[in-house]
């Protein structure tokens, strides 16, 4: 058993005041809970989720497949991004063991499917699968390469001995669905020593990985990485409001950290206007200034950035002809509008019903009309998604826009409502301190917080690839 490293999975069954010092030295891996179907935060989950902050960690929904599985992925992805994540290292989890109340297996795989490229848009890799063998069987069709070769998080264990005893764990490996031939963890116990790691409860879930710890570290990105012997030089973080200035994981990327006004920090890379400061982390380079003799670079202009064609959805030309496989591009095509915006942005002559054509026709949707961010790096390979910004403030917005960045930007369509009916809108420019937009419903320019006033709630965007 020793031969397979160990984790646990925590909840808010584990209780509070977790000793996550003794967890990280007991464990490999920890997987937490994070949310239930679209609407459930786990109690716990911030705490757990910040107290293992540099291990090995997986954040996990437990879906209710009788709901929308577009709309829990999204939850997910939105509930751990305002905890805090770096998708370099951190994973997601589907926790598939709910009965599917009496969905057919080919539609209970869909909606699996539907979470999973979801999942994959925004983080770059499909999330790991949770479940046990009799309960895939019974509830789903594993035919897919997608579900076949999945990273596999099976359950298998003993039989629960009575209170106070603790369980054995069960060897490796776990029972396997008919179908799949290989498994990635192995949940070996439901009743282990949950002291002994740091939990307050007494019992605990246990884990073991199907590989080496140097297997385990590089499936969650923690591989031995060469480093520069010399910085190119150094930079002063410059007095901005609010005296603070975001560290990403990559440029325009997760925000992971801050820097304060003042701060001194060494540049190991220069790209694109922005600062690689250390192992995955990144600054932007307007924001800084040398401390050595050599002039900084003259900033970027303001105003407008995009001068293309501003395309409206409802236009009579391509309203009524159907987005994808499901609605129509006028109903519901307000994102595709933006992106065809963006695509004459890097020079591609493009407008909504081609390039609707294009994503219909090479598996650029899922689930008949949801728009693939990645997709278009197959049409256009100089164009790169470069993934996206979670409850970004104007600041942030016009910085990106004033950078070259064409921010594709969900709103809220009505703000008279309780309820948030989304919309896209793209940030073309900037003026005083507003955000100037092409609104694909109406196909015109204004200012956001003229038209859209509330927040926005995530933005979409490109960079230009090198060939």
């Amino acid at each position: 058993m020793t031969n397979y490293p160990y984790g646990i999975d925590i909840s808010h069954w584990q209780g509070t005041g977790l000793d996550y010092n003794r967890m990280k030295a007991n464990t490999s891996f920890v997987f937490v809970k994070a949310t239930e179907s679209w609407g459930y935060t786990d109690p716990t989950f911030y705490a757990n989720w910040t107290g293992l902050v540099g291990h090995n960690r997986g954040a996990y929904c437990y879906v209710w497949l009788s709901d929308d599985p577009l709309r829990q992925a999204n939850y997910l992805i939105d509930i751990v991004t305002q905890a805090g994540v770096d998708w370099k290292y951190d994973r997601l989890v589907l926790d598939l063991e709910l009965s599917g109340h009496g969905l057919s297996k080919a539609e209970v795989s869909r909606r699996v499917l539907v979470m999973m490229e979801r999942i994959k848009d925004v983080t770059g890799r499909y999330p790991i699968l949770y479940s046990r063998k009799y309960w895939l069987q019974d509830n789903m069709l594993l035919t897919d390469p997608r579900l076949i070769n999945a990273d596999w998080w099976l359950a298998y264990y003993r039989t629960a001995l009575p209170y106070p005893l603790y369980t054995p764990e069960m060897s490796p490996p776990p029972l396997l669905p008919t179908g799949v031939n290989k498994w990635l963890f192995h949940q070996t116990c439901e009743k282990g020593k949950g002291r002994e790691v740091g939990v307050g409860s007494y019992y605990v879930d246990q884990n073991r990985f199907n590989g080496t710890i140097a297997e385990l570290n590089a499936f969650f990105g923690r591989t031995e990485e060469a480093t520069d012997p010399e910085p190119l030089y150094s930079v002063r973080v410059n007095n901005i409001a609010p005296d603070r200035l975001n560290v990403r994981n990559a440029p325009n990327g997760t925000i992971i950290g801050k820097l304060q006004s003042g701060d001194i920090v060494p540049v190991w890379q220069v790209q694109n206007g922005w600062l690689r400061i250390g192992d995955g982390k990144w600054i932007a380079e307007r924001y800084t200034t040398r401390v050595d003799d050599t002039p900084p670079t003259p900033p970027v202009s303001t105003g407008y950035v995009y001068f293309g064609p501003v395309y409206n959805q409802r236009d009579i030309r391509w309203a009524s002809h159907p987005l994808g496989t499901k609605s129509t591009i006028g109903a519901n095509g307000c994102l595709m509008t933006c992106a065809s915006m963006v695509c004459n942005y890097f020079g591609h002559a493009s407008n909504p019903l081609q390039l609707n054509q294009w994503l219909t026709d090479n598996q650029g949707y899922l689930d008949g009309n949801l728009f693939l961010w990645a997709a278009i790096e197959r049409l256009y390979p100089d164009m790169k998604f470069n993934g996206f910004v979670y409850s970004p403030t104007t600041a942030q917005i016009r910085a990106a826009i004033i950078a070259g960045v064409l921010p594709i930007m969900y709103v809220d369509f009505d703000d008279s409502t309780p309820l948030i009916e989304m919309h896209w809108v793209l940030g073309i420019g900037v003026t005083g301190t507003d955000v100037i937009i092409a609104d694909p419903w109406t196909g015109t320019i204004g200012k956001l917080s003229e038209m859209y006033p509330k927040q926005v709630i995530r933005y979409g965007s490109y960079s230009r690839r090198a060939l």
